[in-house]
């Protein structure tokens, strides 16, 4: 489990507590990022550390929940009670003919050739200006 982490030069130095309760030291292996290595800090995630010349490598962390993966015909299907997706710049869904952008500064565009409105009940606009060519 990584419990710290501290710069050491240019590579960081991750504090890490063994199943035994023994801390050790140890830097990320290659293929690790530091990105991986972060997210693995903030959630307290059990890593995998192998044995090398130069001390200990984080070289991973442990799976413990099934990954997101597409069925064998392509789609790809997130089953939650709540999703949220956060960007810090904007968020862009695209297919074949069309997208949908959410763009700094609270802008909101469709693109593609036709939008189609299907409501059982009710549609409301609330907007100070609406423009139709």
């Amino acid at each position: 489990m990584v419990m710290a982490a501290s710069a050491d030069g240019a590579e960081r130095v991750y504090r890490v507590r063994l199943a035994s309760g023994r801390h050790v030291t140890a830097r990320l292996d290659g293929a690790v990022t530091p990105d991986f290595a972060e997210e693995c800090l903030r959630g307290g995630r059990t890593v995998v550390l192998v044995d090398g010349p130069d001390g200990a490598r984080i070289a991973g962390a442990l799976q413990v929940a099934s990954a997101i993966e597409k069925d064998p015909r392509g789609t790809l299907a997130l089953e939650a009670r709540h999703v949220r997706v956060r960007a810090d710049q904007s968020i862009v869904l695209e297919v074949p003919g069309g997208s949908l952008a959410f763009e700094p500064g609270g802008a909101l565009r469709f693109e593609g050739d036709k939008l189609v409105i299907d409501m059982a009940a009710l549609v409301r606009i609330f907007a100070a200006r609406v423009e139709l060519p």
